[in-house]
């Protein structure tokens, strides 16, 4: 006897992305889990509720941003946004704004900017700050997270007298993040804050996130407000919840249900690139005699990886310099000989500047790089040759030659530090191109991936990551419902095309947590 379908969709493209070569024309949906896919021919006896024509549209496995700081983006929304910001001049002029609504002794608080992208490339102090505001303490904090600066009120309000300039790197910033108000004051607003950031998500085709601890900015991710979500029907897609402490309680890597599962444990390296706190072997290019900041040292990476290997708990560990990498991976070798029988899947987080030492080392290793392919689309790819010169440049944002040496990588944005878009990603990890298309062939181009390489990154090795690739990641019968439907086919189009294909609908379990309007010819609109 058949059993009867909720959904059958006929007439599509449909990769399963179990291999690249596997394209399905249609695909049933039964109790939230994919019934079968086959031709039409082979579904046409499937009774179903609904049919659904696809006329030839493009189905994907729902993406998953493996890497992300949702409440932290879900703050910056009733943050001051810097992002557009292309001078000091346009920055404070934004900021001016803010102030002359605010009350006096309100925290005005921005975050976004990008220094490089200003003319001068000079950093705002707090004396510009000060010009802003005297009455309200001010911190502004740039796209990386790991650089702020705020003004003479907000330090002396944190107990900071002896930083006149107001720049605030890595840990030195945690004083005044510790006073400052929540800007989501109730429950009630982190869990309307957190739906609407995923509702955008949804837009883009994102129906899984691993949601991570946001240390330096100092923002926690509560695990109540994504379990209040769901209990009242309002959580538009699983999440994998990872936090950058012990639980408090006998409490695995694991734990939790299809909706909402304990995930890693979070931990830091180093800092950032950008603003040169990723602790390097060699010093700045642009700056002799900087060679960053190693924010654990071998021995305390060491003892908290152990920790958490012994306790049942997934690693992972921000690190972004060459030195930084070369500490985690030390640990993470350590690990494997104490615990030999534990299925680690550590996830190494950025992983950016590589040398050809530690990538045999870690193709040894159960090691899963974290990647954020949006790097090599933005303001990255114009700087990262000046940090780190021509020769060890070529060893950063390797991707092709780390997937060439079998290791993993999965697809994240870091938001909000980046556009969390999957197809931006895509375009970002195929191109390695700017938003213009530029530099022409592609910024190192032997790095490029192909198509169902990029897509893989949001997909099966992004369930493999979280030990859910039994369950979702591919378009296979049994596995759980979720998928995208897309205007276009990504292995059909190419170059900026990529990043402007149309989402027009995106299915969790089943049930659309978005769909795209569309014009009465069917074209999508907006």
């Amino acid at each position: 006897m058949l059993f009867k379908a909720d959904k059958k969709y006929m007439n599509g493209k449909i990769y399963s992305i179990r291999r690249e070569d596997e394209c399905f024309q249609a695909f049933c949906v039964k109790d939230g889990k994919f019934l079968a896919a086959g031709t039409n021919a082979q579904l046409a006896d499937i009774p179903a509720d609904e049919v659904i024509d696809l006329q030839g549209k493009c189905v994907l496995p729902g993406f998953i941003d493996c890497h992300q700081h949702t409440l932290e983006y879900a703050k910056t929304q009733v943050e001051v946004d810097l992002r557009a910001a292309s001078s000091k001049e346009e920055l404070l002029k934004v900021l001016k704004a803010r102030a002359k609504r605010s009350k006096p002794g309100q925290w005005i608080k921005g975050s976004g900017f990008d220094h490089e992208k200003f003319p001068d490339k000079q950093l705002p102090t707090a004396q510009d700050l000060d010009a802003v505001s005297r009455v309200n303490p001010i911190i502004i904090s740039r796209y990386c997270v790991h650089f702020h600066v705020a003004n003479t009120l907000a330090m002396t309000m944190a107990g900071i007298t002896d930083n006149p300039a107001g720049l605030l790197k890595e840990s030195a910033v945690t004083p005044v993040m510790d006073i400052i108000p929540d800007l989501l004051l109730s429950d009630e607003d982190k869990k309307d804050g957190v739906e609407k950031a995923i509702a955008q998500m949804n837009s883009c085709g994102i129906t899984g996130i691993h949601a991570t601890e946001a240390t330096i900015s100092r923002v926690k991710e509560y695990l109540n407000v994504y379990q209040d979500l769901e209990a009242e029907g309002r959580l538009g897609a699983r999440v994998y919840f990872c936090p950058d402490d012990y639980p408090g309680f006998g409490m695995k890597t694991g734990f939790g249900n299809e909706k909402i599962r304990y995930g890693f444990y979070k931990m830091f390296a180093d800092g950032s690139l950008g603003p040169r706190t990723a602790a390097l072997t060699q010093c700045y290019s642009d700056m002799p005699g900087n060679f960053g900041i190693l924010t654990n040292s071998q021995e305390q990476v060491m003892e908290k990886m152990k920790k958490a290997c012994a306790m049942g708990l997934q690693v992972g560990i921000h690190a972004i310099g060459d030195k930084g990498i070369e500490v985690a991976v030390t640990a993470m070798e350590e690990c494997c000989r104490t615990y030999p029988e534990k299925d680690m899947r550590f996830r190494l987080i950025h992983g950016m500047c590589m040398r050809p030492d530690l990538i045999e080392r870690i193709r040894k290793l159960p090691v899963i790089i974290d990647i954020q392919p949006g790097f090599t689309s933005n303001k990255n790819i114009w700087w990262s040759e000046d940090r780190l010169g021509p020769e060890r440049v070529k060893y950063a944002y390797a991707w092709k030659t780390l997937i060439d040496r079998g290791i993993l990588l999965t697809g994240s944005s870091d938001t909000p530090v980046e556009n969390f878009a999957p197809l931006h990603g895509i375009y970002s990890v195929v191109c390695r191109q700017d938003l213009t298309g530029k530099p022409e062939g592609g910024w190192m181009p032997w790095e490029r991936v192909s198509v169902y390489e990029a897509i893989c990154m949001y997909t099966k090795n992004a369930a493999f990551a979280s030990f859910e690739d039994d369950i979702k990641g591919t378009i296979e019968p049994g596995k759980l419902a979720d998928y995208v439907i897309l205007g276009k086919d990504p292995f059909e189009v190419s170059g900026l095309a990529l990043r402007d294909i149309p989402v027009l609908e995106t299915c969790l379990g089943g049930i659309a947590v978005y769909k795209r309007q569309c014009a009465m010819d069917g074209s999508p609109v907006g």
